[in-house]
């Protein structure tokens, strides 16, 4: 696997905390699977064989995610990185690839300024991959 986890040895990001970057995790992952409930969001959990989710809602995650954080910078829109999608497979590896998004944004601003996640982007976002969307 790909992934780097080393948030899980030393927590280098500044503007949120290990709790509050899961509690987006958690947000997203319910907001696309609305059968699972938040206290069942668990960061070693399997997307698919746990929660059922295909690559279309994982894929609907990590958009959730650029929208969630799209005002982390100042000067470029927040992205995602896709090259990693087929290796995605735990609840994890989706916190694995916003925290290095994250942290390469912090490592990159002259004044360091909070990143703050906006839930009500999330919110007004429609869940993604209905064929028929609920009224």
């Amino acid at each position: 696997m790909v992934f780097s986890k080393r948030w899980k040895t030393s927590w280098e990001l500044k503007s949120l905390t290990f709790e509050q970057l899961f509690n987006v995790i958690v947000e997203v992952v319910t907001k696309q699977l609305d059968e699972v409930e938040k206290d069942e969001v668990k960061l070693e959990a399997n997307l698919v064989l746990d929660y059922e989710a295909d690559s279309v809602d994982i894929v609907a995650m990590l958009l959730y995610l650029e929208d969630i954080f799209k005002n982390a910078s100042q000067t470029t829109r927040t992205v995602v990185p896709t090259d990693k999608l087929g290796q995605i497979v735990l609840v994890e590896d989706i916190l694995d690839i916003i925290y290095e998004v994250l942290l390469g944004i912090e490592s990159k601003m002259e004044n360091f300024i909070g990143i703050q996640p906006d839930f009500d982007a999330l919110e007004k976002r429609q869940k993604m991959g209905e064929l028929y969307p609920k009224e």
